[in-house]
């Protein structure tokens, strides 16, 4: 098999699961990539040929015209096919019966409403029935899903790059958040550092945070409020390929969920992607941190301000022991090199056109 089809109505690079697939196994797969167009800025990757489908038009028209084009798309390939689940891509798969497609799933709902989210759910779990082949991002994900027993479903972990190589001084307390504004309470983690400030005035400290969401401006106003400029920055949202610099100056990375049922399984991407760039890591206590965070490389909190002043405290006591090239040695498997190699490629060497 040499052919590989991704279809994702994000545009490819949107999810960095899909871009490292591509780029790792470019040199191995002529690739087919089937994306609606978003207008980012376009990536264009050797042996990878994407297909773009328009947004122009009704949100059920233009689901129409995705999935028709999925369909037209994999009558004519003859290779591993990918689908990253979206809502109603069962279609896909009840129209091209006799064709093996994999379908992955890398989050449930996460809407805050129970009834919301126990519908959202069956959704999925009625729409990857009848596919052949299954991967979910953690076990705690698949083990929430009701689906037919006879699917072989895989496990595809999240991953991330060493992007920054540099050893880290942890003499001084320099925090780095990286992630959206919606829904993740990150207001909480700036009433810490101003509680923490008050509490140790003679310590440094700064707080680089990158994103944009619905909390942005509040996080603002409360900086500019409790005049914290000198101590925290909002950047707003920066393109992944311009982080290097803040995962080289900073030492410590924020990686903040609330502590829900929702979230519990659902493990946050940059807590990789600070701990393989050396920094120590700041994380709720979720069930999916708490598989990945250790003595070595972090610190568990609850999500309260009070937990976030806790975890510096935690990490202050013991600054002269931790060491980046620790932290990064405790995460080396969650390299996309090696979740490409250990993980992906059993699917794809597993599963048969």
């Amino acid at each position: 098999m040499n052919k590989i089809l991704f279809i994702d109505r994000g545009q490819l690079g949107q999810l960095t699961d899909t871009l490292k697939y591509c780029e790792y196994l470019n040199k191995k797969y002529s690739i087919e990539y089937l994306c609606f167009d978003e207008k980012y800025p376009y990536i264009d990757l050797p042996n990878v040929n994407v297909t773009y489908v328009s947004l122009v038009g009704p949100k059920l028209l233009r689901g129409i015209r995705f999935i028709l084009k999925a369909i037209g798309k994999i009558l004519k390939f003859n290779g591993f096919i990918f689908i990253v689940y979206f809502p109603g891509c069962g279609i896909i798969k009840k129209f091209l019966f006799w064709k093996k497609i994999h379908v992955d799933i890398r989050t449930l709902s996460v809407a805050k409403e129970k009834d919301v989210r126990d519908k959202e759910n069956v959704q999925i779990s009625r729409d990857i029935d009848s596919f052949n082949t299954i991967s979910c991002i953690s076990e705690g994900v698949a083990k929430q899903l009701e689906f037919n027993k006879k699917l072989q479903v895989y496990i595809l972990p999240l991953g991330a790059d060493i992007v920054s190589d540099s050893n880290k001084n942890f003499q001084n307390i320099k925090l780095l958040y990286i992630g959206t504004l919606n829904n993740r309470n990150i207001i909480q983690t700036v009433e810490g550092v101003a509680m923490y400030i008050k509490k140790h005035p003679d310590r440094f400290i700064t707080y680089d945070i990158i994103g944009s969401g619905e909390e942005y401006e509040k996080i603002q106003e409360y900086i500019r409020l409790y005049k914290l400029e000198t101590y925290i920055i909002l950047h707003g949202k920066i393109p992944h390929s311009l982080l290097k610099p803040f995962l080289d100056r900073c030492n410590i990375g924020v990686s903040y969920v609330p502590i829900v049922d929702y979230y519990e399984f659902q493990p946050p991407t940059k807590t990789f992607e600070y701990t393989l760039s050396g920094l120590y890591c700041i994380a709720t206590a979720t069930e999916a941190n708490k598989q990945i965070i250790n003595s070595e490389n972090g610190v568990l909190i609850d999500d309260s301000p009070e937990g976030f002043v806790d975890g510096l405290e935690s990490m202050w006591h013991i600054k002269d022991k931790i060491n980046s090239t620790v932290i990064r040695n405790t995460m080396k498997k969650y390299t996309w090199s090696n979740i490409i190699k250990q993980y992906l490629m059993p699917i794809i060497n597993q599963t048969e056109v």
